[in-house]
């Protein structure tokens, strides 16, 4: 099926080109997140370093910021810090 003639030719591409950018983005910026997290705690997820994290999310994706999220700072969490002892 072809293109209506108002969009023209590049429209797709430019959509597609946006999307893309859009996403590398937030994965730039979902790992920049799960490393300052990772930095700050004592003990990163599974005992991993922060760079390893950050490799794994750029691999990942946002999947990953989610499995870290859910390692970390969920109800789930085995560990959690906590002021009363």
């Amino acid at each position: 099926m072809d293109q209506p003639p108002f969009f023209g030719a590049g429209f797709g591409t430019a959509w597609n080109a946006l999307f893309w950018v859009i996403r590398a983005i937030a994965i730039i910026a979902a790992a920049y997140f799960v490393y300052q997290a990772a930095i700050r705690r004592k003990r990163a997820a599974l005992n991993i370093g922060p760079n390893w994290w950050v490799l794994f999310t750029l691999v990942g994706g946002v999947w990953t910021l989610l499995v870290y999220w859910l390692m970390e700072h969920s109800t789930l969490s085995v560990h959690r810090d906590s002021d009363a002892s």
